[in-house]
């Protein structure tokens, strides 16, 4: 429950922050047909979150009780997408394989290490052979969001970074959020699939295979997109 209050606080001063600023891609001389992605891309479970609710504009109390709605629809949201077995960070992966593939680069997942945190790695593992760089892609959070008495849309967060394998230059940062509940200048923003809303919880719940599918769809968006500015 502390977590959610400080997630809320968190969302809350986003809009009072300075502008990101991201590293803008530096093409090596020899251009990069080969990388290496660094494992554990995505956080375990989905989020469900709603902003603007009622109960947190009634002091301490009220935000107590909504960190624990938000807390039971979240774990409703994630005992649906595991009935289908859905495999979140397996999916983006092969996206993202995909989408170097589209570019005519070669992409490989790494083993290890887990994150501790939802943050780059400060230290990475050896390149294999061959790899000219590392993709860094830190989904920090992905699921659904509310803006506050609206349809539930596909929302994602993530940071990437690309460094040389051999030098562990930055090639590039940049952060990528889909469907973001505040606007934030410096990012790169995505608008939701409108084929993937809901009403409500139980709207979600309901349809477990649909509700994974707008996952996916988001996942897709944001992993193409990373790729896309490496141009």
């Amino acid at each position: 429950m502390k977590k959610s209050i400080a997630a809320l606080g968190l969302l809350s001063l986003g809009a009072c922050a300075s502008p990101y600023v991201g590293t803008p891609y530096t093409a090596p001389a020899v251009p990069v047909t080969s990388v290496a992605i660094v494992d554990d891309t995505l956080p375990e479970n989905a989020v469900a979150f709603e902003a603007a609710s009622t109960m947190g504009n009634f002091g301490l109390l009220g935000a107590l009780i909504d960190a624990g709605v938000q807390g039971s629809r979240k774990d409703r949201v994630n005992e649906a997408l595991d009935s289908v077995e859905y495999t979140p960070e397996a999916n983006f992966e092969a996206f993202l394989i995909a989408a170097l593939a589209e570019e005519g680069i070669t992409g490989a997942m790494l083993e290890g290490p887990d994150r501790e945190k939802r943050r780059f790695l400060e230290k990475y593992p050896a390149a294999p052979s061959g790899a000219q760089a590392l993709i860094d892609f830190n989904v920090t959070s992905y699921g659904y969001a509310n803006a506050g008495n609206q349809l539930w849309r596909p929302t994602v967060s993530a940071d990437v970074k690309m460094v040389d394998a051999v030098t562990g230059k930055p090639l590039m940062e940049n952060r990528i959020i889909l469907n973001p509940i505040d606007a934030q200048a410096g990012i790169v923003t995505l608008a939701p699939n409108p084929a993937y809303v809901f009403q409500n919880r139980e709207d979600m719940i309901s349809q477990p295979e649909r509700l994974a599918e707008g996952i996916d769809d988001a996942l897709k968006q944001v992993a193409e997109a990373a790729v896309r500015l490496l141009k």
